[in-house]
């Protein structure tokens, strides 16, 4: 008697777990909260200025990093997502520096070199600064224009509003059952 129930409770089991391991396949990316996805990455706007140096350590407090820019499919997604995001707003902080006695420049959110830099009209200009800035603001002799975002050399110590990237975060989506009753949780991948 004992075996038979024995029996049964292991044969329910194994019908179960099998229901949890169907249920638990589905991997979903999303972004931390108030960051928006765009081109693979999480990104936040700060509209308030604030210096090189503290725009930095503003995103690290979110467990994010300044922007960083990978390549054009990455550049052109954010120009256009910042055009319907801040259209009034004139240039951003990125992480690309050239701090340290480097003649290169480095994104600081992922200490690589920066190879693809979509410069604005007459930039770089070196004894502009060492930080780079996305600014939509070309100046010539002409006139002054504003247009998509490009980058451009300022001080570091100038004020401009920042824009933070963080990763996406990966989760399991997972089908929990309880004898009373069946609940999804996310667990982190």
């Amino acid at each position: 008697m004992l075996s038979s129930k024995l029996f049964c409770f292991a044969l329910v089991s194994l019908v179960f777990g099998h229901i949890y391991l169907a249920a638990s396949e589905e991997t979903i990316a999303v972004c931390p909260p108030d960051f928006v996805q765009v081109a693979g990455k999480c990104l936040f706007v700060d509209i308030f200025n604030k210096r090189f140096y503290d725009a930095d350590r503003h995103c690290q407090s979110l467990n994010a990093g300044l922007l960083s820019i990978k390549n054009k499919r990455e550049f052109d997604a954010i120009n256009e997502w910042l055009s319907t995001v801040t259209p009034q707003s004139k240039e951003f902080w990125t992480s690309g520096n050239k701090l340290g006695g480097t003649e290169n420049y480095y994104w600081q959110s992922t200490g690589m070199k920066a190879i693809y830099i979509p410069w604005n009209v007459g930039q770089p200009i070196a004894t502009a600064g060492d930080c780079l800035a996305l600014a939509n603001v070309t100046t010539t002799a002409e006139a002054t224009t504003t247009g998509v975002y490009r980058l451009s050399v300022k001080p570091c110590t100038s004020w401009a509003p920042l824009i933070c990237q963080a990763p996406l975060q990966i989760f399991k989506t997972q089908l929990c059952l309880n004898t009373t009753a069946f609940f999804e949780a996310k667990v982190p991948a």
